[in-house]
C-alpha cells in the first residue's frame, strides 16, 4: 500500500518529515513541492511552532509562514456584505442644538467626513448620495 494513503488525520511531525524525505528521493531537479505535502506541513502548525516545522522539514520559513497565515484566513467565515451598507438616519427629527459626525469610506479609499452642528440648513442625505454615486 502507498505510504501516503496510510497517513492518518493525526499526522505527526515525524510522519510528515518521512514523507518529505521520500519525495526528495524521487523528485526531479527543481520540482516544486506538491500541494499535498504543503498541506500536511501547514496542518502541523496547530501543534508545533512554524520554526520547528520549517527546520525539521527543510522548508523556507517565510513560505511556510505565508501558507499557514493564508490557511487560517481561508478558514474564517466570509462576512456577508453588500456593496453599500446603509444606516437609516432620521434626518427629519429636530436636530436643534445637536452635534453629529458622519464618516464614510468606500472601497477605493475615498473618504468623506461631515461634522454638523445643530440644524445648519444643509442636506446631509444629498451629500451622502453624492458621495456614494460619484462613480456612477
Amino acid at each position: 500500500m502507498n505510504q501516503q494513503s496510510t497517513v492518518t488525520a493525526q499526522t505527526t511531525l515525524e510522519d510528515v518529515r518521512h514523507l518529505f524525505e521520500q519525495w526528495h528521493e524521487v523528485r526531479k531537479h527543481r520540482t516544486p513541492i506538491p500541494d499535498s505535502l504543503w498541506a500536511k506541513a501547514v496542518s502541523l502548525s496547530a501543534d508545533h511552532p512554524i520554526h520547528r516545522i520549517s527546520k525539521s522539514l527543510r522548508l523556507n520559513h517565510t513560505d511556510l509562514t505565508r501558507r499557514v497565515c493564508l490557511s487560517r484566513t481561508e478558514a474564517l467565515p466570509k462576512p456577508v456584505t453588500s456593496p453599500h451598507a446603509f444606516i437609516e438616519l432620521d434626518m427629519k427629527a429636530s436636530m436643534t442644538g445637536a452635534d453629529y459626525i458622519i464618516e464614510m469610506e468606500d472601497r477605493s479609499g475615498s473618504k468623506m467626513k461631515m461634522h454638523i452642528q445643530g440644524n445648519a440648513g444643509i442636506d446631509p442625505l444629498g451629500l451622502i448620495r453624492a458621495f456614494w454615486n460619484k462613480g456612477l
